[in-house]
């Protein structure tokens, strides 16, 4: 989490909250539960995604919220609904999650 939130793309959005990746990442596992990944076939287009799909599975999530749009062009798998940030948004506003 920590190399993916240093990317550029994420800079002018971590200045802009005025919080640091240290502090985000230690917020997020304060919230986090460890699961191990469930064993899954090969099935979303770019394999390292399985690995996602793997924990949400193991972790009961209801969605998974991404901007992969590889993984979001599954929608779905098994109960686990794939969605956008916006999507997950909107959801959470109408209170249909």
């Amino acid at each position: 989490l920590v190399d993916i939130l240093g990317r550029r793309k994420f800079a002018a959005k971590i200045a802009a909250a005025n919080i640091g990746i240290d502090q985000l990442v230690d917020g997020y596992a304060a919230l986090a539960v460890v699961v191990r990944p469930a064993q899954i076939p090969r099935t979303a287009p770019d394999p390292d995604d399985d690995m996602v799909l793997a924990t949400a599975l193991a972790a009961k999530a209801d969605l998974v919220v991404t901007g992969d749009h590889a993984l979001l062009s599954l929608r779905q798998y098994n109960d686990v609904r794939i969605v956008s940030v916006s999507e997950a948004l909107q959801a959470l506003e109408t209170r249909s999650l």
